[in-house]
């Protein structure tokens, strides 16, 4: 199990990378798209078996294309730094501190406040957030940013369906949202949490909160 869950993030890993790829300049992004297939088969190994012991390491991929790879990250972090693609910050406490406080929150909430499915669902995010947070030397910041940007947008369409919570569950959710934003900012800045991350969390949740209420009005 753990295997083919550490496989499917490596697979994600992949997509992402072809994703920043594409956000290259035009030549860097040529060049780079041309090792996708090798990596792929690196990492799919559609003609051999991951549990061949007679198969060494070494001949899953060739150190060319490893350092054409490393190259590839390098551009990368040179282009899109400061984004979720290439986060500049490197202390994940805060956000896996703010995670916890999510399940908490969650798990004290009834059906009336949020419906099952959509609460069960949003756990399982957190939870996998919280576990990519762990395993942050292994799969990388950028997969962490990744994954909290999707819990981020999540939150969003939970809070629509927030109609019968009581004010103390709103206001304490809102909060957590503000703080949650502010610490993904922060963290692709590679700055502390600090008042200015705070403000743009709280402005991005204005606009998110505009659009949601906006969801369902006649025109």
């Amino acid at each position: 199990m753990e295997f083919a869950r550490r496989h499917g993030e490596v697979v994600q890993l992949l997509v992402t990378t072809i994703e920043q790829v594409n956000a290259l300049p035009e030549r860097s992004r040529d060049r780079s798209l041309r090792y996708i297939p090798a990596l792929w088969a690196a990492i799919m190994q559609p003609k051999a078996n991951w549990v061949d012991n007679g198969r060494p390491a070494s001949g899953i991929i060739g150190e060319d294309t490893l350092d054409h790879l490393e190259a590839c990250a390098d551009i990368i972090s040179g282009n899109l730094v400061g984004s979720a693609a290439a986060p500049r910050g490197a202390d994940l406490q805060e956000m896996s501190d703010q995670s916890h406080e999510w399940l908490t929150l969650l798990q004290d909430m009834d059906e009336q406040e949020i419906p099952g499915p959509v609460k069960d669902a949003l756990i399982s995010q957190i939870e996998h957030l919280i576990w990519l947070i762990e395993n942050a030397e292994l799969f990388g910041g950028a997969r962490v940013s990744a994954e909290a940007n999707r819990v981020i947008g999540s939150l969003a369409q939970a809070s629509a369906t927030m109609e019968n919570a009581n004010p103390e569950t709103v206001s304490r959710w809102k909060k957590s949202w503000i703080a949650f934003i502010a610490i993904c900012v922060a963290f692709n800045a590679g700055a502390p949490v600090v008042q200015e991350s705070i403000t743009s969390g709280t402005e991005i949740v204005k606009e998110i909160t505009g659009v949601v209420n906006d969801v369902g009005r006649p025109e």
